[in-house]
C-alpha cells in the first residue's frame, strides 16, 4: 500500500535516460532523480548518482518523468457513489432514462433510494422528465435524478416526501422549488433546495463510504493522478477518509475540503472548532472550507455581459455563502468558493474583501475561486492584486464551441492565459462526475486546454492558448500551490514527496502522450503495459 511506513532498508532508487521535468521554475529540466523512504534525495546531472553506493537506476528509455498529476477539484467523495447507482450516461431518450431506472429498481430489491446519473434536461441537450413520469417508473421507493451538474435534481412522490417537500413548502435560502400553475411541486429541485434529499441519499455507514471511496481513489492511478483535493466533504465522508488514513489504505494523498452537512449545503456548522485548515499529514490534510458562490444552471448561475450594444443578465449568486466565508476566515481556515458566473465573481472577490479583518494574525488568506468561466479584464486585475489563486476545468470546452457565435464585448471565455500573464496562479482539475466527458483524464483535459478546442474542430477563445508543458505545469506545481501544498508536493526537488508519472510520447497537443507508469511514495502503482497485457 502507498502508506505503508517506510523502513531504513527501503533501497535508493533513481530515474535516469529521459527528460526529467522538474516544474521548479529554476531548475526546469535535470538528468536524474533520487529518491528513498517515499521521499526526494536529490535532482541534477547523471554525475550525481555517483554519490550513492547502492542504488538501482531505472532506465526511461527516453520517456518523460514529472510530478503525480493533483486534481485540484475532484468530487471523489460525491463520485465514489456511482457504482451504488444507476448509469444513465448515454441515455438518449427519455423512454431510455426511465427504463435504466425501473430496471436498477427491480435489480437492487435491497437498496432504500433508487438514484440515476447523470441526468440531462432539454438545456442540456437531454430530455425533460416530470415527477408523474419518474413515479410510473419507480413507484415502491423514493427515487431522483441527479443532475449532471450537481446542483439540480428531480424527486418523484416519495422522494418528495421523504425530503419534507410538498405544496406549502417555501424556498430556501439560495434555493429554488419548482411549483406548477396549481401549486403542486414538479419534484425539480434546485441548489440548496436539494439538501433535505440529498442528506438521505449521502447517508452511509463509514465503513461502506470508505470502501467505496477506496475504488474510487484506486482508478486513479491509470490517469496518472497522485493527489487530490476533494471540495465538498462532509462530516460522513471526512469519517470515512479518516478510517482509510487510520488503516493506511488511502490510494492517493487527500487534501479534504469540509464543507456543510451534505452537498450544496452553505452552512459549516460546528466543523470550523475541529481539526484546523492544514492539520494532518502528506496523505491526508485538511485544506480550505468550500461554499458555493452560485450553482450551475441559468437561473442560479450570475452571468452579465454585452452583445453589441445590448446587456445581457441572467440568474442569481447565492446568499448564504457571505457569512460562512467570514466565520471560516475568522476561524483561520482558508476558503475556496464555487464561482462560475462574472457577476459572482465581483460578489465572491467583495466577500474577501471584507473579510479581511476577521483575519487572525499571522494567517495568509490566499482567496482561492473554482472555475471561473467569464472573466473581464477588470476582474483578472482584482483577481491578481489580491493574490487569488484559482482551479479550473478545461473540460468545459467540450460543450463551449457555441460560444463563438455570441462574441462578447470586454469580457473572455476560459481567460487561462490572461490569468496566468496576471500572475494568478492556476490549478488543473477534473470536477468529477460532473461534465460531459470524464475529466479525470487529464492528458485528454491538457490537449483541450493547449488547443482551446472542444474537440469538435471548434477554436474558443483562441488567444488564450498556451503550450502543453505549461498545462503540465498547472496539473502539478499549480495545483500543489492552490491546495497550500507547494512545500511537499508538485515539483521533483529534495524533500518532495516521490510521486511521479511517467508520460510516453511528444509532448504534442495533436498527438500528446499517454499515462505509461503511476509512482506514489517511491513505489509503482500503475503500469500500462500490465493493463494492457491483462486485456
Amino acid at each position: 500500500m502507498m502508506t505503508e511506513e517506510f523502513s531504513s532498508e527501503t533501497p535508493c532508487m533513481a530515474f535516469s535516460g529521459g527528460r526529467i521535468l522538474t516544474m521548479n521554475r529554476s531548475e526546469p529540466e535535470v538528468q536524474a532523480i533520487v529518491f528513498q523512504n517515499g521521499k526526494i534525495l536529490a535532482t541534477g546531472q547523471r554525475d550525481i548518482l555517483q554519490r550513492y553506493d547502492e542504488i538501482t537506476i531505472i532506465d526511461l528509455k527516453g520517456k518523460t518523468l514529472i510530478p503525480g498529476f493533483i486534481d485540484s477539484h475532484i468530487h471523489l467523495s460525491f463520485g465514489a457513489f456511482l457504482p451504488e447507482w444507476a448509469d444513465l450516461s448515454g441515455c438518449s431518450s427519455k423512454e431510455e432514462v426511465l427504463s435504466k431506472m425501473r430496471i436498477h429498481a427491480d435489480t437492487h430489491p435491497e437498496t432504500e433510494w433508487i438514484v440515476g446519473f447523470p441526468w440531462f434536461d432539454l438545456p442540456y441537450g437531454g430530455y425533460d422528465i416530470t415527477r408523474e413520469e419518474l413515479d410510473a417508473a419507480v413507484s415502491a421507493k423514493p427515487a431522483i435524478l441527479i443532475h449532471t451538474s450537481f446542483h439540480a435534481l428531480l424527486a418523484n412522490t416519495l422522494a418528495c416526501k421523504k425530503g419534507g417537500i410538498s405544496r406549502e413548502s417555501q424556498d430556501p435560502d439560495s434555493g429554488f422549488i419548482e411549483k406548477r400553475e396549481d401549486g403542486e411541486v414538479s419534484g425539480v429541485l434546485l441548489e440548496a433546495a436539494c439538501v433535505p434529499v440529498l442528506s438521505h441519499v449521502l447517508s452511509i455507514s463509514p465503513r461502506r463510504y470508505a470502501e467505496l471511496i477506496n475504488q474510487a481513489a484506486r482508478d486513479l492511478h491509470r490517469f496518472g493522478i497522485t493527489a487530490i483535493q476533494d471540495p465538498g466533504v462532509t462530516p460522513d465522508a471526512e469519517a470515512a477518509y479518516r478510517l482509510l488514513h487510520a488503516e493506511q489504505r488511502l490510494p492517493v494523498s487527500v487534501l479534504m475540503m469540509p464543507h456543510g452537512k451534505t452537498l450544496l449545503d452553505n452552512r459549516i456548522g460546528d466543523r470550523l472548532d475541529g481539526e484546523p485548515c492544514g492539520s494532518g499529514d502528506e496523505q491526508l490534510r485538511v485544506g480550505p472550507v468550500k461554499v458555493f458562490g452560485d450553482g450551475a444552471t441559468q437561473k442560479t448561475t450570475a452571468f452579465t455581459f454585452q452583445i453589441a450594444d445590448q446587456t445581457v443578465s441572467s440568474g442569481e449568486y447565492r446568499n448564504d455563502f457571505q457569512e460562512t466565508l467570514r466565520e471560516a476566515v475568522g476561524h483561520g481556515f482558508q476558503v475556496c468558493v464555487h464561482c462560475l458566473g462574472n457577476r459572482t465573481v465581483d460578489a465572491v472577490l467583495d466577500a474577501f474583501e471584507s473579510s479581511k479583518n476577521e483575519v487572525p494574525s499571522g494567517f495568509i488568506l490566499r482567496p482561492r475561486l473554482e472555475h471561473l468561466n467569464l472573466l473581464s479584464p477588470e476582474q483578472i486585475s482584482r483577481l491578481s492584486s489580491m493574490h487569488c489563486c484559482a482551479s479550473i476545468q478545461p473540460q468545459f470546452l467540450s460543450r463551449a464551441g457555441n460560444m463563438n457565435r455570441m462574441p462578447i464585448n470586454g469580457a473572455t471565455w476560459f481567460a487561462y492565459r490572461d490569468l496566468i500573464t496576471h500572475g494568478v496562479i492556476l490549478g488543473g482539475s477534473s470536477d468529477y462526475p460532473g461534465g460531459f466527458m470524464d475529466g479525470r483524464d487529464v492528458i485528454a483535459c491538457i490537449r483541450m486546454g493547449s488547443t482551446m478546442s472542444d474537440g469538435n474542430g471548434n477554436t474558443i477563445s483562441p488567444d488564450q492558448i498556451m503550450p502543453f508543458e505549461e498545462w503540465l505545469w498547472i496539473y502539478t506545481a499549480g495545483s500543489a500551490y492552490v491546495g497550500n501544498q507547494e512545500h511537499e508536493r508538485g515539483m521533483l526537488a529534495e524533500g518532495m514527496v516521490a510521486d511521479f508519472v511517467i508520460l510516453d510520447g511528444l509532448l504534442d497537443p495533436l498527438s500528446p502522450p499517454v499515462v505509461s507508469e503511476t509512482w506514489i511514495g517511491g513505489k509503482r502503482v500503475y503500469c500500462r503495459n500490465d493493463e494492457e497485457q491483462d486485456r
